[in-house]
């Protein structure tokens, strides 16, 4: 063994620290902030390949700290360890501008308030060592100057030059919320090309922290920002959550993760519980999109660590399990009242007052008598027999006997219905001289909707017994003690049978014959009971089942070594027709009279001008005009066209939500995926066709192309595991 040299040594820290174009602009950022400056400037050329320039008028660099200024671990935040309980700077371990020498040539030009206008610039070497100064105009602040960055890392280097549209815009981003977090601090992201200078962040300096929120994600959201406010103490440690999120509808989310901000102690960091705690609470109210959201949470310093990777983003939180409460109820609070308030259409029942039946009783109904099921009234009925009444008629809760009600009012005073039925016949036909008997006891408690009101004195309560089908008489006489006896025992029969059943359930089960028919011969392992127990699918497998057969004419029995599957015919040639239309569809455009000019946000507007080809595939065409200022560069000429129905502006932002987060795919509005489920529904194999052993095996063998194979686009299964046969 032997000692790795010191040079060795700096350069393998120094490319632990500076990983790519976003981290070497973040360390000079957060000096820019620490020394308190009002006015930063990032300015990039050729958007970093040539050359990295931050300025700010901040405090400047003591002549003092020139020669040391770039040494390994030199600094002036901390003096020892224990002052990381209460640091309250960016940066503290002295290795931001040392690695930056490692990875590029770096130039400082500095003055203080006392030195100023004179400055002085500086120069150094790849170890951090000062190698040149020389006297410059320059006001109060800083500038540092970095070019080519990586130029002696060659692998990285040339990553740098293949991905350095999305290495912008992950620096882009990260700029945006450095920029959202500082108060008063005008921030600016500059990038000059060959083309000309673009502005891609501006923010003012007296602003509040929506206004410059809004200038990174756009103004027409700010109808939609929420307020999230919080404070409580508990345990001796005080959470402060204070920020914005947007409402959960539609047009206010977005269709990925791409604009959610969030810092603790004024610190943007990735703590992964609480974005996916903030998610999932706004995905329980609106499954389709995600939040747009900066949060700050204040914490005791004491109270979390952030020294545990050199770029400070992953932090430690001591009581992380209390900033979860009270970031679920501050986010319930605040979401639920936007979820919950919705407009109903409704036709509300008419409900009329109940029959009394009989005169009996101190309430004018018959003793006994509990309450009937609803009655069916039926139109106005003919007499027969020339009496000059007409009844109609009306159900009871007792099976067969129906109640009329006899209509003596002159014939000149009716109305004629206009659908007449068919009269019953008066032979079929007999009244009651009892009154009605108590109706059967009903099996639970729920309150029984009421009766029409009582007929005036002009209608006479009458009562015939028609057979099941209305058109049988039954017998003159019913005993109704003997029916009601019949329906109370056939009542207790079945809350017996229920009583048996439920202690049935009770008994305790041995789950070893079972289980050792289900492949288990260790039942004592849970272990290998659950994996025994559970088959694990992975889509290459369906190109190895083989079909055994059709059944039903809907589902395909296939086998994989010992077990057997079912296969939904349509639902699995439904999801290959909906991902090849997905993939590979085209859709028409249609071009507008008047080209329209989008307001987007600068990240918005740099994904839609890169990814141009893949929006006019979706219907979208569009035209950059270079001479309008960031934000309103593009112009929208054609919007896609699916039969009668026609996308707008917010299917647009959809698309670049998407391609903002994962730019390889093909991405498709949930508008026209939709129109796919449901075209690819019309063309798939439907249940009742009749397969062919080799369509069968084409419609399997399918499932193995797919991304997702296991459901249809409107969620139904392809598969189930049906049986595992014998050994």
């Amino acid at each position: 063994m032997q000692a790795i040299d010191a040079a060795t040594v700096h350069r393998l820290c120094a490319g632990q620290v500076i990983v790519d174009l976003a981290t070497s602009v973040k360390e000079l950022l957060e000096n820019s902030l620490d020394a308190e400056a009002t006015h930063i400037e990032v300015k990039l050329k050729d958007s970093g390949l040539t050359s990295i320039t931050i300025t700010d008028n901040g405090h400047g660099i003591d002549e003092s700290s020139f020669s040391t200024l770039c040494r390994k671990h030199w600094t002036s935040k901390i003096s020892r360890f224990e002052d990381l309980e209460c640091v309250s700077t960016f940066g503290f371990r002295g290795e931001a501008l040392s690695s930056l020498c490692s990875v590029a040539q770096v130039t400082i030009t500095t003055a203080t308030r006392d030195s100023a206008p004179m400055g002085t610039e500086l120069e150094y070497d790849l170890r951090g060592e000062l190698t040149k100064q020389t006297p410059i105009a320059r006001e109060r602040g800083t500038t540092v100057r970095l070019t080519n960055l990586f130029a002696k890392w060659p692998v990285r280097h040339q990553d740098l030059k293949k991905n350095i549209r999305r290495e912008y815009l992950r620096l882009v981003s990260l700029v945006e919320q450095y920029a959202i977090i500082s108060d008063n601090v005008r921030v600016s992201l500059v990038n000059q090309t060959r083309t000309g200078t673009t502005t891609h962040v501006r923010t003012a300096v007296q602003s509040d922290r929506l206004t410059r929120l809004l200038s990174v994600i756009g103004a027409s959201l700010r109808p939609h920002m929420v307020r999230i406010e919080h404070g409580c103490t508990q345990n001796s440690d005080e959470v402060k959550i204070d920020g914005y999120i947007s409402q959960p509808i539609p047009e206010a989310g977005r269709s990925g993760a791409d604009k959610q901000y969030l810092s603790v102690n004024n610190r943007p960091c990735d703590v992964p519980h609480i974005k996916r705690l903030i998610n999932e609470t706004y995905r329980s109210y609106c499954p389709a999109k995600y939040p747009v959201f900066a949060i700050s949470i204040t914490l005791n310093a004491q109270t979390i660590d952030v020294n545990l990777t050199p770029d400070k983003r992953t932090i430690l939180i001591r009581h992380e399990s209390l900033v979860l409460d009270a970031l679920r109820n501050v986010l319930g609070r605040v979401l639920e009242p936007v979820e919950s308030v919705f407009s109903v259409n409704r036709v509300q029942p008419q409900i009329a007052a109940p029959v009394n039946i009989d005169d009996e009783g101190p309430s004018g109904s018959a003793a006994g008598v509990s309450p009937v099921q609803p009655q069916v009234v039926a139109p106005m009925q003919r007499d027969d027999e020339g009496t000059g009444e007409r009844t109609r008629t009306a159900e009871t809760s007792v099976p067969g006997v129906i109640r009329c009600f006899a209509d003596d009012r002159p014939e000149s005073s009716r109305k004629r219905p206009a659908n007449p039925v068919p009269e019953p016949n008066p032979a079929h036909t007999k009244k009651l001289k009892d009154p009605l008997p108590p109706a059967p006891p009903t099996r639970t408690s729920r309150p029984q909707p009421t009766l029409p009101t009582q007929p005036t004195a002009s209608k006479k309560l009458q009562t015939m017994v028609i057979g099941n089908c209305r058109n049988r008489i039954q017998n003159d006489t019913c005993e109704w003690t003997r029916t009601r006896d019949r329906m109370q025992r056939k009542h207790a029969r079945h809350v017996a049978q229920l009583e048996e059943s439920q202690e049935r359930s009770m008994d305790p089960v041995d789950i070893a014959d079972d289980a050792a028919s289900g492949g288990v011969q260790n039942t004592d392992d849970p272990e290998q009971a659950s994996r025994a127990l559970s088959r694990l699918i992975h889509k290459t497998d369906f190109a190895r089942m083989s079909v055994i057969g059709q059944f039903n004419h809907g589902f395909i029995v296939a086998r994989l070594h010992s077990d057997l599957y079912i296969v939904d015919q349509h639902a699995a040639d439904e999801k290959h027709n909906f991902e090849h239309l997905q993939h590979r569809a085209i859709i028409s455009s249609q071009p507008l009279i008047q080209p329209s000019r989008l307001e987007l946000s600068i990240v918005d507007e740099a994904v839609a001008i890169e990814h141009q080809s893949t929006l006019e595939r979706n219907g979208f065409r569009i035209q950059v005009d270079d001479t309008k200022s960031p934000g309103h560069k593009v112009l929208l000429l054609s919007q896609p066209v699916i039969g009668q129905t026609v996308f707008d502006q917010q299917d647009f932002m959809e698309l670049v939500g998407k391609l903002c987060v994962c730019p390889e795919a093909m991405p498709r509005c949930e508008r026209a995926r939709k129109m796919f489920a449901s075209r690819a529904c019309r063309m798939s194999i439907m249940v009742g066709d009749p397969l062919s052993l080799a369509q069968m095996s084409s419609v399997v063998r399918h499932l193995s192309e797919l991304d997702h194979p296991w459901n249809c686009p409107h969620g139904r299964p392809t598969m189930r595991h049906l049986f595992r046969l014998p050994t």
